[in-house]
């Protein structure tokens, strides 16, 4: 049965890793770019879990967060909180509420997705290959000054901006590599199974 996932934030960057880390036909992920947008998919049916971002738009995530923790219908729903890297928190208003847990963006998709499944009772799949960040090929944005577009914005906002890119290159090429690998490892199969065919042949 196809789990659903929400993701509730407004970044493309995340909702595409997260798309990633969810395929398809196993998982279903719904976008919520509003925590208005959020709450008519809650009422509208229950997801299978839900990933909830600390700063998107509309109303206030703490009472949002307050009200989905007030829903009986709700109660058990695996919720993932994400934070900016310079978004402060509300430790106070966080420990009276309930969720699973709370991470840091950039973030690894594969570690939130297996905890994700685990909560949800499913085997973890196997992780992907994990590259030292140095031996990554370089971006086109390590050596290079930020683009026009991005020099009149506040330099921690543009930085965070520069390291979502960097985050979903570095998720486009895992998944790249292990797409690769399991395309060569099927390959190699058919190959030996065909192999083995001509040898029963003669």
């Amino acid at each position: 049965m196809t789990k659903r996932i929400i993701v509730a934030d407004n970044s493309p960057a995340v909702k595409k890793i997260l798309e990633m880390a969810f395929p398809g036909p196993d998982y279903e992920v719904k976008s919520c770019q509003t925590s208005e947008e959020l709450w008519l998919e809650l009422e509208a049916r229950r997801p299978d879990a839900l990933i909830l971002s600390l700063s998107l738009p509309g109303d206030d995530v703490y009472e949002l967060l307050a009200k989905i923790n007030s829903r009986p219908e709700l109660a058990g729903l695996p919720l993932v909180l994400l934070k900016n890297a310079f978004e402060p928190v509300d430790e106070v208003r966080l420990a009276s509420l309930v969720y699973s847990q709370l991470v840091t963006k950039p973030f690894d998709s594969e570690k939130v997705a297996g905890f994700i499944k685990k909560m949800l009772g499913e085997q973890e799949p196997e992780s992907l290959p994990e590259e030292p960040e140095a031996e990554l090929p370089a971006s086109p944005l390590r050596n290079r000054t930020p683009d026009s577009g991005l020099q009149d914005i506040h330099p921690a906002i543009r930085s965070f901006i520069l390291e979502e890119i960097m985050a979903l290159e570095r998720e486009l090429e895992k998944r790249i590599t292990a797409s690769l690998r399991n395309e060569f490892k099927s390959w190699l199969e058919a190959s030996l199974s065909r192999l083995k065919g001509k040898e029963k042949d003669e």
